[in-house]
């Protein structure tokens, strides 16, 4: 029997720049293409978050325990976010590395934390 996946715990942004991007939206449309697979979303818990600290960057979500901090994020990326979500497909490396390592340090240590 295969080994269940680790449960994902997924944040969109909602800060302001973020919400002016389309976040409120893009969050919707991810959580319908998640729940086509898992309709009561147990395997990913996806969740709203006030602001990464990216602006620059948005729309940013995060991904953990994988630490993936995705950004620049657009409707047309969400198929291949809901794959590595599901666990069916990799990180989406194009998402990836574009906000300052220590913004993403700070996401990592919060989450990370017992509190």
């Amino acid at each position: 029997m295969a080994e269940e996946a680790e449960q994902r715990l997924v944040y969109v942004c909602e800060g302001g720049d973020c919400s002016e991007k389309g976040s409120v939206e893009l969050y919707e449309l991810l959580k319908e293409k998640l729940e086509a697979k898992d309709p009561n979303l147990e395997r990913v818990k996806l969740r709203k978050y006030p602001c990464f600290g990216g602006c620059d960057c948005g729309i940013n979500i995060t991904v953990w325990p994988d630490r993936i901090f995705y950004s620049r994020v657009t409707n047309e990326d969400l198929d291949d976010v809901a794959k590595h979500l599901e666990g069916e497909g990799e990180p989406v490396e194009r998402l990836r590395g574009h906000v300052e390592a220590d913004v993403e340090e700070i996401i990592w240590q919060m989450l990370d934390s017992p509190y």
